[in-house]
């Protein structure tokens, strides 16, 4: 019994000295910044423009949820919500429609 109980004890004690370590030395910005509004085209629009994109072969830009953007054309569709995107000969990518924030025709 004392041995559980002093375990706990140890336990606790080093989980909130980790904590305060934690708190002390980093600063990982976990507040949410309600300001921080992302613009993102509503998902059946999404959906509606990659299909379409898919059917008619055009050329896009996606632009991801971290801002990046890919030129190049859906060239393959590997169900509902994911399509292979190629961007060159030699590059692909895996286009996942709930990563996507926007598709504009090029």
């Amino acid at each position: 019994m004392q041995a559980k109980q002093a375990y706990n004890h140890f336990t606790t004690n080093l989980i909130n000295h980790t904590a305060n370590f934690i708190n002390n030395n980093f600063d990982f910005n976990i507040e949410s910044n309600q300001n921080l509004q992302i613009k993102q085209m509503p998902f059946m629009q999404i959906e509606l423009f990659a299909e379409q994109s898919f059917q008619r072969h055009y050329s896009v830009v996606i632009t991801m949820l971290n801002d990046e953007q890919f030129q190049g054309k859906f060239i393959s569709q590997v169900n509902k919500n994911k399509y292979v995107f190629k961007m060159n000969s030699t590059f692909f990518k895996i286009a996942t429609l709930d990563q996507i924030k926007s598709i504009n025709l090029v």
